[in-house]
C-alpha cells in the first residue's frame, strides 16, 4: 500500500531521515518505534505531503505520491493525523464521523441557502456509511 523508497530529509547539515526504505502493506497495522529525535515525525510529514524529501520516493499504490501536497493526498485516501486528536465534543461519535468527508455540499454558504433538500440527501448518505 505505502512504499518508501531511499528517502532522505535534511534540514541544512542535519539528517532527520537518512535513507529510510520501508513497505506498509494494506490492511496492516505498523508501528515505528525510536527515541526522540530520531526523524519518526520527519518521516511521517514527508510521506504525507506537509515536508518535500531531500531525495527519495513515496509510493502508494504503485503511484508515486512523492511530494503531492496534503489536501491532494487527502482524496487520494491519506491524511496525517496528530498523536492528540479532538473530537468536536458536543457530538455524537457518528456526527463526527460525519465531519470527514471534504467536499461536502453544505460547505457553501450558497448551499446552505439554496440546496438544503441536496444538503438532507447527502446527510443521510454520509450517516449510513459512518454507522
Amino acid at each position: 500500500m505505502i512504499r518508501v523508497e531511499n528517502l532522505h530529509r535534511h534540514f541544512g547539515g542535519f539528517r532527520a531521515v537518512d535513507g529510510s526504505t520501508l513497505e506498509i502493506e494494506e490492511g496492516s497495522i505498523t508501528g515505528l518505534v525510536g527515541p526522540n529525535g530520531a526523524g519518526k515525525t520527519t518521516l511521517f510529514n514527508v510521506i504525507a505531503g506537509v515536508l518535500p524529501p531531500t531525495s527519495g520516493k513515496v509510493l502508494m499504490a504503485g503511484e508515486d505520491i512523492t511530494g503531492v501536497p496534503p489536501h491532494v493526498l487527502f482524496h487520494k485516501g491519506l491524511l496525517r493525523t496528530f498523536q492528540i486528536a479532538h473530537e468536536f465534543s458536543s457530538m455524537t461519535v457518528l456526527e463526527n464521523l460525519m465531519m470527514v468527508p471534504g467536499g461536502q455540499t453544505g460547505e457553501t454558504l450558497w448551499n446552505t441557502w439554496f440546496g438544503r433538500r441536496r444538503i438532507a440527501d447527502e446527510e443521510r448518505a454520509l450517516a449510513a456509511k459512518a454507522n
